[in-house]
């Protein structure tokens, strides 16, 4: 299994929608801007994510 370091501001997709890493949590989950910054998600898991 491959592990891939997520950082604040990496670009990534989740659900076949395009993010930015606000914030990464020690418990594997990080909090999501909107690709126009207009709302915020809170504790996706990083599993689900895939970088672009």
């Amino acid at each position: 299994m491959k592990t891939t370091e997520l950082w604040p501001g990496d670009r990534v997709k989740w659900r076949k929608v395009a993010f930015t890493i606000y914030s990464t949590w020690q418990d594997g989950t990080v909090d999501l801007w909107d690709a126009n910054n207009h709302f915020l998600i809170e504790k996706v898991q990083a599993s689900e994510l895939e970088v672009i």
